[in-house]
Formats: C-alpha cells, structure tokens, sequence
C-alpha cells in the first residue's frame, strides 16, 4: 500500500539533436560579432600594409566606412526632417 505516495517520474534522457540545436543558437548569436571582429581585423591590417606602400593608400580600406558614416548621416537628417515636419502639421 503506498498511501499516495507516487515516486518522481524519470525525465526522458536529452538527445543529440538537442545538443545540436543549442550549438547552432550559440553560434548563431556569436557569429555577427565574430564576423565584425574579423571584419576590423582585415580593415586595420589593409591600413597598415597600405600605409606601408605609401602614406595616401591608408586612406582607402577608410573611404568605405567614411561613406557608410555619410549615408547614415543623411538618412537620419532626412527622417528627422519629416518627423518635425508631421509634428508640426505640414
């Protein structure tokens, strides 16, 4: 007689395909900074390799961020020109 006493149910053993699915998510989180962090790493090498060659070539690995900055500047002017401009009923 077990006077309602059940023993705990045994938990179903984890499978590989779980182990799988959580290394993907790791990686999958991790991978943008990864990428960026090698990304900076190849920028700053082709800067210093350049420079090396000759002063003005550093320059060039730059002038795709600088145009990147200069897009995103004007973006953010543009949008921030419309939200005063709904703002104020125009």
């Amino acid at each position: 007689m077990s006077y309602g006493y059940e023993p705990p149910k045994q938990d179903k053993p984890g499978s590989w395909s779980e182990v799988f699915m959580i290394t993907r998510v790791a990686f999958g989180l991790l991978f943008p900074f990864f990428a960026a962090l090698i990304g900076i790493v190849l920028v700053v090498t082709a800067i210093v390799v350049l420079f090396s060659i000759h002063p003005a070539l550093a320059l060039i690995p730059l002038m795709p961020i600088l145009a990147v900055a200069v897009w995103a500047l004007r973006r953010e002017r543009r949008a921030h020109e419309a939200e005063v401009a709904r703002i104020r009923g125009d």
